[in-house]
């Protein structure tokens, strides 16, 4: 069930709403959990066994891991609960690289599930991190088994998240009162039409730029010139954040609606001076997920040069990895580690001209996209002799003539200058009030107008 789609506007979330607000405080969590199973299997009915028998894999294994004394053991049990969580990831993810190897060795055939279940990744890395926290003993572990199915399974949460953790949200889940005020309930609504606005009327009318390549009925990377090439990299980079960052603002609209205060995902990263800085504003949760749960315990910087810049290229190739199978992913991986540890180890903390930097940061990072979109009918050889070869072929101006009003508005909103306005203009209320209202009332037209696009996060 997509958040901008008719189903989901017009039934689910009213009467998920109505429930929640009616029930007791008491009551809230177990209803919220009915519906976030009602929302699961609505999309992914077939998977929704392996969620289930996962919760109360982590419930157990974190109330075990809060009862035993420091020592090995105890690490046993932690790696023993991360690699349960992690191999349905592995099968799901990589299955048919699986299958292949099976097939070499043994001579058989394993037939493994070609669809990725919905949220897994999302899931997974809220699990592991619970069961990380407790062994840390920064939180205790749950034993209210309800609560925790919850935090793991929150619809507001299921497709792309944001990545929250358990103790983010503990307080919330305990209240038995009321969670949330009208202020916080008009915030969360704004939140939500200003995210679904992102996605509907930018992020979808930009898709069809890079589709002209990626399609089997497109025009095909090969006949296009190199100034094409450009524009449809620059539109997909500008799709994937307004797709992405728009899901994620109705993610915590829903949330904050109901009363749970999640981080931001995003924060204007293509506004930013480097490399580093623009990873620090992008996908917030998944960065600092594996700065906490990945390159911290590996060593961090703390143990030398060599040992920092190992640590970080297995950071980059699980990020890789976690995106895909394709060795795309690996590449883009592998990109971004070289450029980071460039700035790290030359640039250091030395600042230049923050509109070089900028010019900078947002050269690399659409040609990182391009490399990330390079996959299934895109050969990435190909894209980047067209992107620095100056080839020919078929023209920008008749597709830059039909993305051009879309590529304006969204760049206008990528940079943040709708939120800068926003700020120092300081509109009277009802002038938001009528924005957000003309802007749901456009984007539901756009909705029932469409099919309906899925989150391009959705499938990682």
């Amino acid at each position: 069930m997509l958040f901008n789609s008719t189903v989901f506007i017009l039934f689910f979330l009213p009467v998920s709403l109505i429930l929640y607000f009616l029930v007791p405080g008491k009551l809230k969590n177990g209803v919220l959990l009915v519906e976030s199973l009602v929302f699961y299997a609505y999309g992914a009915l077939r998977y929704l066994p392996l969620l289930l028998l996962l919760i109360p894999i982590n419930y157990t294994t974190a109330r075990v891991i809060g009862k035993m004394k420091e020592g090995a053991r105890r690490k046993w049990m932690l790696g023993i609960g991360v690699f349960l969580n992690v191999c349905p990831v592995v099968v799901f993810k990589y299955g048919e690289y699986l299958s292949e190897l099976i097939a070499r060795i043994g001579h058989g055939q394993l037939e493994l599930p070609d669809l990725i279940p919905l949220g897994i990744s999302y899931y997974t890395f809220k699990s592991v991190s619970y069961l990380c926290d407790v062994y840390r003993r920064e939180c205790e572990p749950e034993t209210n088994l309800i609560d925790l199915a919850v935090y793991v399974m929150m619809y507001q949460q299921m497709i792309v998240g944001p990545i929250i953790r358990y103790t983010d949200i503990r307080d919330t889940l305990k209240k038995t009162g009321p969670r949330a005020d009208a202020g916080q309930c008009a915030e969360g609504v704004r939140m939500f039409i200003y995210g679904l606005a992102k996605k509907v009327l930018l992020a979808d009318s930009l898709a069809g730029m890079w589709q002209e390549f990626s399609l089997r009925d497109g025009i095909g990377l090969e006949r296009a010139s190199s100034g094409l090439v450009w524009f449809a990299v620059l539109c997909y980079s500008l799709q994937l954040y307004l797709d992405f960052s728009g899901y994620s603002e109705m993610s915590n609209g829903l949330s904050k609606i109901m009363g749970f205060d999640c981080k931001d995902n995003f924060a204007d990263p293509y506004c930013a001076t480097s490399v580093t800085q623009f990873w620090r504003r992008w996908h917030i949760t998944l960065t600092e997920w594996f700065r906490d749960y990945v390159y911290i315990p590996l060593g961090g910087n703390r143990k030398g040069n060599v040992r920092q810049a190992v640590n970080m290229l297995i950071v980059w190739i699980l990020t890789g990895m976690w995106h895909g199978a394709s060795v795309n992913f690996l590449i883009w991986g592998g990109y971004y580690f070289l450029i980071l540890l460039a700035e790290k180890k030359l640039i250091g903390k030395s600042k230049g001209h923050p509109v070089i930097g900028r010019i900078y940061t947002l050269f690399v990072a659409v040609l990182g996209w391009g490399i990330f979109a390079a996959s299934g009918q895109v050969s990435l050889p190909v894209l980047l002799s067209k992107l620095f070869g100056f080839s020919g072929g078929i023209s920008a101006l008749y597709f830059v003539r039909n993305y051009g009003v879309a590529f304006l508005l969204s760049v206008f909103v990528s940079g943040g200058f709708v939120r800068r306005i926003r700020e120092k203009l300081a509109w009277p209320v009802w002038v938001d009030h009528v924005t957000t209202l003309f802007l749901l009332l456009i984007s539901f037209a756009y909705i029932v107008g469409s099919t309906g696009n899925a989150a391009m996060y959705a499938v990682f």
